[in-house]
Order: structure tokens, then sequence, then C-alpha cells
């Protein structure tokens, strides 16, 4: 029978981050629950493309409605939810329209922000996990492939990229929309992964020098901290570090939320009324949710970060229908390449009793 493939998923356009946060994979996870989705039958090849914006689960399977079946209770067990919870907010595509639309994901059209260059290497990650997990058969690589390039093209031939904003940097906008004096306020920056080093780049720009870093890592929260001339602190000493802050913005791989209720309540009645502003950018969310309910705390999370930002769809429209050209060409070619490998088989059959 002939390879059918399948993509189940959810991303900021179909589910608020309170449920994409329930199916947020964290790269170490990755591998073993691609093993455990190939394990449990109805899909040969799986890779997973996890982000801040997205989960999806791309399947090559014998049959189509087994496979979807068989993603869609996969991402119900991870996120421990019943079907009725989870199933309102995936998507399923199949065959040609699974492959466009990972290239339109890897050339940065389906972004949040239309044009934001990280999600390629979000993309490429995906893949060498599935490489990494055996899970990476050819037809999944010869997808993730093409998405690549796809990827690839629209950057260099594209101006999709050109002036598109980034999380990172929409969170510092977002920062100084909540001050504009930001030069006499206390900058807290929770995390030191990559957005976080966006992000302090972005302020580094602004020219802000009142920052501290704090990470779970504390010789990495230096690292990045003497880089710019900051000052850095173990999470251990959190409390006190959000007593003196007053914009606190964090990105950290944690599972559960690191910033709780009962803490900011407590860190709060020591502030005397000044307000304590929360620019979150993880997903799991940093922020329990519970504290934005607290009086003296806003919490601003990913999903917030939407309306910051113009992306200028309408005055980039131009680049986009190029971008959507190179992403039609691609796809062509691989779907060239599938649809010469399912009949190949057939044609083999043929050519055998034609010689006998």
């Amino acid at each position: 029978m002939d390879m059918q493939i399948v993509l189940v998923g959810l991303n900021h356009k179909s589910a608020p981050v309170a449920v994409r946060e329930r199916l947020a994979f964290g790269s170490d996870q990755v591998p073993e629950h691609l093993r455990r989705l190939i394990g449990a039958g109805g899909c040969s090849e799986a890779a997973i493309l996890s982000t801040c914006n997205r989960t999806e689960v791309y399947v090559a399977c014998e049959d189509e409605a087994q496979g979807t079946e068989a993603v869609v209770g996969f991402l119900c067990a991870f996120a421990g939810e019943p079907r009725a919870a989870v199933a309102p907010y995936l998507y399923n595509y199949n065959g040609l329209a699974a492959a466009r639309h990972l290239a339109r994901v890897a050339a940065g059209l389906d972004s949040m922000l239309i044009g934001e260059a990280q999600i390629l290497g979000q993309v490429r990650t995906a893949l060498q996990l599935a490489q990494q997990a055996g899970t990476a058969g050819p037809h999944v690589t010869r997808l993730f492939e093409a998405a690549l390039r796809a990827g690839k093209r629209a950057r260099a031939e594209t101006a999709i990229g050109e002036g598109a904003a980034s999380v990172s940097h929409a969170a510092v906008k977002l920062a100084y929309r909540i001050a504009p004096s930001l030069f006499d306020k206390e900058i807290l920056l929770i995390g030191a992964g990559k957005v976080a080093e966006l992000v302090a780049r972005h302020l580094s720009r602004k020219g802000h020098a009142r920052v501290r870093v704090a990470n779970r890592t504390e010789a990495r929260a230096r690292q990045l901290a003497e880089a710019y001339g900051w000052s850095s602190l173990p999470l251990e000493q959190l409390a006190a570090a959000l007593e003196a802050a007053d914009i606190v913005i964090s990105s950290t791989g944690a599972p559960e939320p690191l910033i709780g209720a009962d803490m900011v309540r407590a860190v709060l009645e020591r502030r005397r009324g000044r307000m304590l502003y929360f620019i979150d950018l993880a997903v799991p969310r940093d922020v329990d949710p519970a504290v934005q309910g607290l009086a003296g705390a806003v919490v601003y999370n990913i999903d917030d970060l939407y309306g910051v930002v113009d992306t200028t769809v309408s005055q980039r429209r131009e680049q986009m229908n190029a971008a959507e050209a190179i992403v039609e060409e691609e796809i062509r070619e691989f779907w060239t390449w599938y649809s010469q490998r399912a009949v190949a088989p057939v044609i083999a059959l043929l050519r055998q009793r034609a010689e006998a």
C-alpha cells in the first residue's frame, strides 16, 4: 500500500497558550515520545515540530485514517486530557496539503510574526531529533528537506524576513510601551537561552543598563549578563529580585511555572503599591496565570505580543506572494518524487511480468 503523509497539530491561530502549553514538547523529550508513537502502531515514520507557537506531528503511514487517529490519541495522552478537551483545537492535513503547510511554516509565512527567522532553525531541529530517534524514514526526511529548501530560498530570494519582528523584539517593544522612560526602570531577565539572548541584544541596542539576569544555571546567567555589563543572580534569589524589579521578562524551558501567585503576593506587599509587570515568553508559561488576578501585577503572555508588533502584512503582500511561489515550486518537486515513489513498485511488477 502507498505510504500516506499526515499532519495533526495546533498553533497560535487554533489554540490559546493555555492549551498549547499542555502540548509543548521539550527537545530532550521528543526522541522518546517519537519512539513511543511509532511503537504504538499506526505510523511507520514520525517527526514533531514543537515551538512556543505550535506543536505539529508529521507522520508517514499506510492508512490515513488510522495514522490520524494514532496521532490524535498520542497528543491527548501526552496532554493528559480527554479527547474532547484537545481535539477541537487540532487541525489535520494530509498529502500535498500537509507538505505545503510545513513549507509555509519553514518560510515564516505561518508565523505569529510573519517572516520571523527562528522557525527555520526549529524545523531543522525537528528533523534532526527525528533522525536521532530513528523515526525519520525517507518520506519524512524528504518532506522536511523540501520545506527547509523552501524556507532558505524564501529568505534568500525575497525580502520576507527584512524588518520582520521576533518574539524577543516584540517583548522589548512591549516593555517600552509599559514604561517609555525605561532607563530609570530595573528589568529582570529570567532565562539564558536563545530567546533570552535575543531579548538581551535588543535591550542592549536600546542602551538599557539596569538589567539583572537570573537562570537555573548561574554560570550561564553570569555569562549572558557579563556580555552586556549587567549583573546576574541564581534562581534561589528570585523573590528578592522580583521585589526590586519593575519589569520581568521570562523565557525558560521549565515544565511548571517558576513564579507562583503566593510568591508574587508576598513580593507585592513589600513593594508598597509599585506595579510589577511580567512579560512571559515561555510555553509552558513561567508565570502562574493566577498572578494576573493580583492587584498590583500585570501579566502579558506570548499571545499578547501579537497585538504589540505591526506585522505590516498588507505592505509586504508582494514579498509574501513571492515566498508562496517558492513554497509551491519546492513542494511540487517533492510531490513529483513522492508520486513516482508510490507508483514505482507497480511499474517494477509490470516490468517483471512483461519480461516473464
